[in-house]
């Protein structure tokens, strides 16, 4: 028999380092490949990320050696990249500046192309593929027609009609809290499995535990809620380090939130902000504590799974799949449901008193930190390939 053959599709960079969505299913498709399995990927060059770098430029700090295929007639006019990352075959459209979500309308037809091109001359077995586009539907449609499996990863809750799942013959999530959701909304069966990770990219080689750290400083994630905490513990306590990550969030907005709340975040000299690092494993060097005060529902936290490989306890809100991803190690603190991403201001010191608190006792209490520590690595010990990677495997194989 023949290796299986899967064909990954994406809106966007496999490798995007502010899609966790993205990178979960890249690494997926690597476990797969490593199994036995022919993988190919389709994408494009766009990012979520707040502030552009060249393609080309971030994945060669990724180790990534990529042919570039100029486009010289219509429709084939933009660039084409390939190349080979950890078994799996990649081609991506370059869209320019154009966002994952812009490039469609400029560019669909010249993806289209590629897409077809590899539906025809692969003929994969199954297209694994997310989004909700008119685009993505399409290239559903037509991968099914030629006789794809489709299994569909389903990494938020913007899915509310029943109906966009007929053509799907399976469905991945990250958590029991989604696939819980999803069944109590429209009645959608589906399958959780933790987030997967490849343990080169996020383990650290090193640990020295400086930083209470927050990545992507973004609504959704908590802005209005670490401008307060940012604030509060830099005036009672300026001894502990905070460090900011930008993604899609950057310290811009943080400042500008301080600002809508009447103080100015950059007189602390314990805060420092971070652009986008190429692998996750950087930010976990210097961190002792990850802070993630989300405000949204997130299906499942990739920051929360990486902190815990790394032995770092994380503080986490009560909303969503945190304190699921978070398998019982670190601290899973309320927010107050009236707080949500919409909020204009920063939020009241009440709300981040327990955070305070918390952060502080970390910080001074060393025997409690390593207490801490170790209980976040062996709750890790679920994200770990060897792990997870056999059931990643028997469930792929089980729709061939």
């Amino acid at each position: 028999m023949s290796d299986p053959r899967l064909l990954l599709s994406l809106p966007q960079l496999p490798q995007d380092p502010a899609s966790g969505a993205a990178r979960s299913m890249s690494t997926i498709c690597e476990m797969l490949a490593q199994a036995g399995f022919a993988v190919r990927a389709v994408g494009t060059t766009a990012t979520e990320r707040a502030g552009k770098e060249a393609p080309i430029s971030y994945l060669r700090k990724l180790g990534i050696s990529v042919q570039v295929e100029h486009g010289r007639i219509k429709p084939r006019i933009r660039p084409e990249l390939t190349f080979s990352h950890r078994g799996v075959a990649h081609r991506l459209l370059d869209v320019g500046n154009r966002s994952h979500v812009q490039w469609e309308s400029v560019h669909g037809r010249q993806f289209d192309l590629l897409f077809d091109d590899e539906l025809h001359s692969f003929r994969p077995d199954i297209l694994f593929t997310f989004g909700g586009s008119p685009g993505d539907r399409r290239r559903i449609e037509r991968a099914r027609r030629q006789g794809a499996r489709i299994v569909f990863a389903l990494r938020n809750e913007n899915y509310p009609d029943r109906a966009f799942f007929d053509p799907m013959d399976g469905v991945l999530t990250p958590s029991r809290f989604l696939t819980d959701f999803y069944r109590e909304r429209i009645g959608l069966v589906s399958t959780p499995l933790p987030l997967p990770f490849e343990l080169e990219d996020v383990l650290a080689g090193e640990h020295d535990p400086i930083f209470f750290t927050m990545v992507n400083p973004s609504p959704e994630k908590g802005l209005m809620v670490l401008a307060t905490l940012a604030e509060v513990l830099s005036v009672r306590r300026p001894d502990i380090p905070l460090l900011v990550i930008e993604t899609r969030g950057s310290g811009g907005q943080l400042i500008q939130a301080g600002l809508a709340g009447g103080f100015d975040l950059r007189r602390h000299a314990n805060i420092m902000v971070s652009g986008s690092v190429p692998r996750p494993r950087d930010i976990y060097v210097p961190t002792r504590v990850l802070l993630a005060p989300s405000l949204c529902r997130e299906a499942a936290g990739r920051v929360v799974a990486e902190a815990l490989l790394n032995g770092i306890p994380p503080i986490v809100s009560d909303r969503g799949g945190l304190a699921e991803t978070a398998n019982g190690a670190g601290f899973v603190l309320p927010i107050p449901v009236e707080v949500t991403p919409a909020a204009k201001q920063p939020v009241d010191a009440a709300v981040v008193e327990p955070w305070v608190a918390l952060i502080a006792k970390l910080a001074d209490d060393q025997a409690s930190y390593e207490r801490e520590s170790e209980r976040a690595r062996q709750a890790g010990r679920i994200y770990l390939p060897s792990e997870l990677a056999p059931r990643y495997v028997d469930y792929f194989r089980g729709f061939l």
